[in-house]
């Protein structure tokens, strides 16, 4: 007969096993959307919308989308660390305890998380040559 710690392991696997199952099937049917997932939005409303005789037709009401590399950065190394930190969960010799963290580890994801803000804040604040603000 298992004792109460071997059940409420088996029911916690069994939810994380459930909640991955979830989310694995609503990001297939399409439910989560990961339509613009790396894709970040330049700050451009207001802009005049010039109509082809030149004269301005309007204002844009919505911001420009632009491919975001931080993004894609961002998600790799949280991606890359998860998987890493998994492994190292599920080869653990010690059962019921937590591998450690190693130390460069807050420090590299700051850096890609300060990356990202960093590119946000370029695309935000400071338009491209070309642009009229």
């Amino acid at each position: 007969m298992p004792d109460i710690s071997q059940i409420v392991r088996w029911e916690v696997q069994l939810f994380l096993l459930a909640l991955f199952g979830i989310v694995a099937m609503q990001l297939l049917t399409g439910q989560i959307s990961t339509k613009n997932l790396l894709y970040g939005r330049k700050n451009d409303t207001g802009e005049v919308i010039v109509g082809a005789d030149g004269r301005p037709k309007g204002r844009k009401k919505e911001d420009t989308p632009y491919f975001s590399p931080e993004r894609v950065q961002l998600l790799l190394f949280t991606l890359g660390a998860a998987f890493y930190y998994l492994t190292q969960v599920l080869n653990n010799p010690h059962p019921g305890t937590f591998p450690p963290l190693p130390d460069s580890w807050p420090t590299v994801i700051g850096g890609s998380n300060a990356i990202y803000l960093a590119g946000k804040a370029y695309s935000r604040l400071w338009p491209k040559k070309g642009d009229s603000k």
